[in-house]
């Protein structure tokens, strides 16, 4: 547990002395209250987090998604809520790519996967979102540990799966129909730049270095789909594997959703 205004260890966020009555912990470094947000409604701590308030990052990851069993600041378990999130959001990312491939241009390889049985479909995307996902939090945890000397991995991907849940917002199209791969084009640059804020926020690094830790991560989740398990899993394709246009399958990495945000304007204007 830490302060959320100047993250400073501390024992306790607050002392109770019956149910309805608390009282907060002040920080010894700063003289503010340790943890504010132990008295806010959850709602509130929601819009906090969506004006990327550095207090409520800090809140969420150090001081309640973790297991309460110990006061050591270097407890580093992943909450089950967190994992539930984490599930969440790659379930939802299988049928977001779903419908990007079936919206969008038709390639040899689009074409080549959707001729396949519905359950066979459903398993390649699940594979591919799995890979990604997996990668992606990987590479994140390693050059956080190379440049910044960063211990605690599953705080940070604790971090990384609250600011992409972002994500979650093209499920409006269930309700209204729009371009899918514009939205997902804008909904991945509102994800990078909120991964980027929270990087900031919970590695206290630069915006150089967090935005250096992101790029490189997209393009090693890119490069591991690209050219390990995309030929795994299509070596049954009969289409020229190098022919295939492949920025279209699985979340976007940052250049292909620069490319696709281009190309869609251009076709618009």
């Amino acid at each position: 547990m830490i302060c959320i205004e100047c993250t400073e260890p501390v024992s306790s966020l607050y002392t109770e002395y019956s149910t309805d009555n608390i009282r907060l912990t002040a920080c010894s470094k700063c003289n503010k209250f340790a943890d504010k947000y132990i008295e806010h409604d959850g709602v509130l701590i929601f819009i906090d987090l969506l004006l990327l308030k550095k207090q409520a990052y800090r809140h969420l990851v150090f001081n309640v998604l973790t297991p309460d069993t110990s006061p050591s600041t270097t407890n580093d378990n992943l909450h089950p809520r967190v994992r539930r999130l984490f599930l969440l959001i790659t379930l939802f990312e299988v049928y977001l790519t779903w419908a990007q491939v079936e919206k969008g241009p038709q390639t040899p390889l689009t074409r080549y996967l959707l001729g396949l049985p519905i359950i066979t479909q459903y398993n390649y995307f699940l594979i591919i979102c799995l890979t990604e996902a997996v990668t992606w939090h990987i590479s994140v945890r390693v050059m956080a540990r190379i440049l910044l000397g960063w211990k605690r991995p599953n705080a940070l991907s604790t971090a990384l799966l609250i600011s992409s849940a972002t994500k979650l917002l093209p499920i409006l199209m269930i309700i209204w129909d729009y371009d899918v791969p514009l939205a997902a084009a804008l909904v991945g640059w509102a994800v990078n730049f909120n991964v980027v804020e929270a990087l900031t926020i919970v590695l206290s690094c630069s915006y150089f270095k967090a935005i250096l830790i992101t790029a490189m991560s997209s393009i090693a989740k890119g490069a591991v789909s690209r050219f390990i398990f995309m030929p795994i899993l299509l070596n049954d394709c009969d289409v020229e594997f190098p022919s295939l246009d492949v920025s279209a399958i699985g979340q976007p990495t940052l250049f292909a959703q620069v490319f696709q945000l281009i190309k869609t304007y251009a076709e618009r204007v």
